[in-house]
């Protein structure tokens, strides 16, 4: 009996001794679970503090001194405010698209957010609104008479100030001439590696559309060139777009501009003739240049491109195969001619294009609004193209406002230089006085941006920044190998 006991004893004691040690590692592994949590917790609360992190229960206000009908909104306005509080990116963009719009300023963009009909229904808030950075270019150009539009872009996409911009018309055979001349931000983003694109709804022998291309002189086409020019070496703006660097190896390139390029081109009630613009009388075909360039190119690599000139042609496009694409739809600028593509097809396929190879692209769109257009409709055309954009969070995306349009003589009728006949009869004053009061008057463009390095663009800075943060951007989206 004893003998039996004692072995009772013993499994007993076993039993209690693992049921034990198993209690202890039990308690032990949560013991640890906890630290490890609190640890955590720690951590978290040390880089919220750090960093400025903050949800919507931690972003504070006084919610019981507010009054209830104000508490309302201020809980409406957390989610703008935990925006503003959000940690800055570190990363650089692998795509850059800049969207300039020509003919807007700050109190046009102020205005049309009201719809006139109704004011009851509030203002519309575009999307460009919700960009969480915001810049203001100064404009020089009032601090100079005369003043060229030719020389703001240069200004603006060569990065050099305005009273530094070589005089073109004077100086283009020795400029043309020079074996290394100032480059655009397009022709940088070539260089880095990136695919490259400009569209505009001007033509592309424009303002915008030379800088870009780093073309020297002021004409357009071989018409308006005086015989001193050519002599002195000088080539049209239209010429050195089609066998330039730049223009050469641009992947896309919309816009108008047809009868600088070619001098027979057809002349249609729906797209005339401008005949306020320059027009090509040399017999040249640059479109046809264009072509024959390619498929000199595609016997070498193997190449996709295609020219067209019509809407229904870009509407059926295959445009993500393609590997060059031009097109120029209309005589003069895409507002003459009434069958003229939308903004938001050209952007559409253009991107197409530039995201072929998922190697990074920098693309430039102009939205040029000359005088007796809506501009509230311009500018919801815009809004409604930036909204069905793709959203990319390694692109940056930048909307430049600027007036850019400047009191004098051209053939680039604009809404000031047409009002200002009219000003001699209404202040008795003399029109070159009256230019030189207006060029006076303070004039800033508004940049919006947003993505991957939008911070760097806040403050009041120079028109030659744009140019600046944009090389610098590029500089570190450096495609590698």
């Amino acid at each position: 009996f004893a003998m039996v006991t004692t072995q009772q004893t013993k499994e007993i004691c076993e039993i209690i001794r693992l049921k034990s040690t198993q209690v202890f590692l039990v308690a032990g592994t949560c013991l640890i679970t906890v630290m490890v949590t609190l640890l955590c917790i720690g951590f978290m609360t040390r880089y919220e503090v750090e960093n400025d992190v903050a949800n919507v229960a931690d972003v504070d206000y006084w919610k019981d001194k507010v009054a209830t009908s104000q508490k309302i909104w201020y809980d409406k306005g957390i989610d703008e405010l935990n925006e503003a509080l959000r940690p800055q990116d570190l990363t650089y963009p692998k795509n850059v698209r800049i969207f300039v719009i020509q003919g807007i300023d700050g109190r046009d963009w102020a205005a049309f957010r009201f719809p006139t009909s109704d004011a009851s229904r509030g203002n519309t808030n575009f999307i460009w609104d919700r960009f969480p950075h915001l810049a203001r270019l100064k404009n020089s150009c009032s601090q100079q008479f005369p003043c060229q539009v030719a020389s703001v872009s240069r200004a603006l996409w060569l990065g050099i100030p305005l009273d530094k911009v070589p005089d073109n018309q004077q100086d283009c055979g020795r400029l043309f001439n020079a074996t290394q001349g100032p480059i655009s931000i397009l022709r940088q983003a070539q260089l880095a590696g990136l695919r490259t694109g400009f569209v505009t709804t001007q033509r592309i022998t424009g303002p915008t559309g030379a800088a870009l291309g780093n073309a020297n002189g002021n004409f357009e086409c071989d018409e308006s060139m005086p015989l001193n020019s050519i002599k002195s070496g000088c080539q049209d703006i239209a010429q050195q777009l089609i066998s330039d660097e730049t223009g050469k190896f641009l992947n896309v390139l919309i816009g108008g501009g047809r009868q600088m390029l070619s001098s027979l081109v057809p002349n249609t009630k729906y797209d005339p003739v401008d005949e306020m613009l320059c027009e090509s009388n040399d017999g040249r075909n640059l479109l046809k240049d264009w072509r024959n360039q390619k498929l000199k190119e595609s016997k070498i690599n193997r190449i996709i491109f295609d020219l067209i000139q019509r809407r229904d042609e870009l509407e059926s496009l295959n445009s993500s195969s393609f590997d060059y694409l031009m097109g120029v739809m209309a005589n003069g600028d895409l507002s003459g001619n009434s069958k003229a593509p939308s903004l938001k097809l050209m952007v559409d396929k253009s991107l197409n294009v530039l995201t072929k190879y998922k190697q990074g692209y920098l693309l430039i769109v102009e939205q040029f609004i000359p005088s007796g257009i809506d501009k509230r409709e311009q500018l919801q055309l815009l809004n409604d193209t930036l909204v069905n954009l793709h959203k990319d969070q390694d692109t940056l995306t930048l909307v430049l406002m600027t007036n850019a349009i400047y009191p004098k003589p051209s053939l680039d009728v604009s809404e000031e230089t047409e009002t200002i006949s009219l000003l001699p009869e209404i202040f008795n004053e003399a029109e070159s006085e009256i230019q030189k009061r207006l060029h006076q008057m303070p004039s800033e463009s508004l940049l919006f941006a947003q993505g991957p390095k939008s911070s760097i663009f806040q403050g009041v800075r120079k028109e030659t920044f744009l140019a600046h943060a944009i090389s610098h951007v590029l500089s570190r989206s450096r495609v590698r190998p």
